[in-house]
């Protein structure tokens, strides 16, 4: 490895002192909420101890490479390594309570607490400032969309961002802030959840597949990633699919238009109760914690209708697809493709932080009712 390769995460001081910020703001946070005082720099113990922690920071940022190709790497990726970071910054301080026998000399709680402010705080920030640096490279695209001629058929797809830088990163901040809380509780329900699916699958002794299904989806940029799924259907659903077609015009004609199927044979009975619940999408909660999606926005398209989405495509993957968007609260499975993705650019042109939580609390009521789910 050259010298350029190995250090290459000088050039991203950005992120390096964003850590360093996030962490001390932390410190001091976790601090106050333990012992309702703001005197931290008066105890030279405690001012050694921040210190300290943001020398082992620094120092496991530059052993690991942290940031090292941090705008090439996908967001669940470069998450993996934001965990790992974090891990090892526990690991060393544990060891070096443990060494030197001054662990009883700080409060466990407040370093606790002081850790999951700082992981809480340092992620969206990061996230933001790669989201906006990334929206640099992409700028001469933006700029040939804005100012050279446009077909007819497509001007009013052009969406012309008027929003200042400040107002773009704040709500970028907020809406990645949501999804990280978002993606922790769904994960964590997830847990349990999968263990009940599971139990569901060996019961139904019809089925012995697989609990998760995963398929390769369309994400921002038009980017492929892996999304999950509780698996709803017979494990061989896409061979099948294509001679169900193949023998019955009207569901080929049906799902010409839905790109779904109602009353589709492959789907097994725990899928059925699954997908009437909407319980099947909760996996993607584990998308949205690595960053590959966000709990709203257009829902990810499959590879193969790329070709069907024709003059929508480049504006519909300027958005991060969502586990709910529009189509979700419009009828879902009673929405003809074409309408979908009509909804998805209305969203992209009216798109707010405040439409994204209007969203949200329409989708928690839609699964309550089970409207439009098959």
């Amino acid at each position: 490895m050259s010298f350029k390769e190995k250090y290459t995460w000088i050039k991203h001081w950005d992120f390096i002192l964003i850590d360093l910020v996030c962490l001390i703001a932390a410190f001091v946070v976790a601090y106050y909420l333990r012992f309702n005082d703001l005197n931290i720099f008066n105890d030279i113990e405690w001012v050694a101890l921040l210190a300290f922690c943001c020398c082992v920071n620094f120092f496991c940022m530059i052993m690991q490479s942290t940031y090292s190709g941090i705008l090439k790497r996908r967001y669940y990726q470069q998450f993996q390594r934001e965990l790992r970071l974090f891990l090892s910054q526990i690991a060393v301080l544990c060891i070096v309570f443990y060494a030197f026998k001054i662990g009883v000399n700080f409060s466990r709680v407040m370093m606790f607490t002081m850790f999951i402010l700082y992981f809480a705080f340092s992620q969206p920030l990061k996230y933001t400032r790669k989201k906006i640096l990334n929206n640099e490279f992409s700028h001469k695209k933006n700029e040939y969309l804005n100012t050279y001629d446009i077909p007819l058929d497509t001007n009013d797809l052009v969406c012309i961002e008027k929003r200042s830088d400040a107002w773009k990163l704040v709500g970028l901040f907020f809406k990645r802030t949501i999804d990280i809380i978002g993606g922790i509780v769904g994960c964590t329900l997830l847990i349990p959840l999968t263990g009940v699916v599971f139990a569901l699958n060996k019961l139904n002794e019809e089925d012995d597949g697989p609990v998760f299904y995963i398929q390769d989806r369309i994400g921002q940029n038009g980017r492929k990633f892996k999304m999950l799924k509780f698996r709803s259907m017979v494990v061989d659903a896409d061979e099948k699919l294509e001679r169900f077609l193949e023998e019955n015009e009207d569901v080929r004609k049906e799902f010409k238009v839905y790109r779904k199927i109602k009353n589709d044979p492959r789907v097994t009975k725990v899928g059925k109760f699954l997908r009437r619940t909407s319980l099947d999408e909760f996996p993607q909660f584990v998308n949205v914690l690595f960053g590959d999606m966000s709990l709203v926005g257009p829902r990810p398209y499959l590879v193969r209708e790329i070709d069907d989405m024709g003059k929508y495509y480049d504006i519909i993957i300027k958005y991060k697809p969502g586990i709910t968007g529009l189509w979700q609260i419009s009828g879902r499975s009673d929405v003809a493709f074409e309408d979908r993705l009509e909804m998805d650019i209305n969203y992209h042109k009216n798109h707010s932080f405040k439409r994204d939580i209007e969203i949200l609390l329409k989708t928690i009521k839609h699964v309550i009712k089970k409207e439009g789910a098959i």
